[in-house]
């Protein structure tokens, strides 16, 4: 399943993301966070880094963790999606600030919510897209939030604050967004 995911890309995830995410309960944790997990790998595709950081010229990329999460647990969605040319890996990072050292992405966990200011204000501007499903997150100058909207896991895009780091957002990734912050 995870494959086919990957492959299809957006159109798959929204429509596995319609399917695979009926309830909030604990059972549905691992189904919601695979989901979750292969919407980040399409950040990878959705989204332009700057200069160096562009991912047509890496070889590697790490997608961070930072706190705890049942997203560790996917680790599995970011090495099918891996190729000979780009391997992706899910790391786990324990500090913020080493996060724009080695980071494409950081997925900020609902543990890290009483500190989500300061990791934000401490990466603003920096070319690292952060990630999220704390309440609010991309209203409060997160990149990207996961939300759940009708039993769905929906995405809220901030584009001002991808622009503030050099990021841009594809067109076709504002379009499947609940909502697009630009301003």
């Amino acid at each position: 399943m995870i494959k086919s995911v990957l492959r299809y890309g957006f159109a798959a995830i929204l429509v596995c993301g319609m399917a695979l995410t009926p309830a909030f309960g604990r059972a549905e944790d691992n189904k919601e966070y695979l989901v979750k997990a292969a919407f980040i790998y399409n950040f990878v595709k959705f989204i332009e880094w700057p200069g160096e950081l562009a991912i047509g010229k890496q070889s590697s990329i790490d997608v961070c963790i930072l706190g705890d999460s049942p997203l560790r647990k996917t680790s599995d969605v970011f090495k099918a999606a891996s190729t000979a040319k780009l391997s992706l890996s899910l790391v786990e990072e324990k500090n913020w600030k080493n996060a724009p050292s080695h980071c494409h992405i950081l997925f900020i966990s609902d543990s890290e919510e009483g500190k989500v200011g300061e990791i934000l204000a401490g990466l603003k501007g920096q070319p690292v897209l952060t990630v999220s499903d704390i309440d609010h997150f991309a209203e409060d100058d997160g990149m990207i939030g996961f939300v759940n909207s009708d039993n769905k896991i929906k995405l809220v895009v901030n584009t001002k604050s991808t622009a503030a780091a050099g990021m841009k957002a594809d067109a076709q990734l504002l379009e499947i967004a609940l909502k697009v912050i630009d301003r």
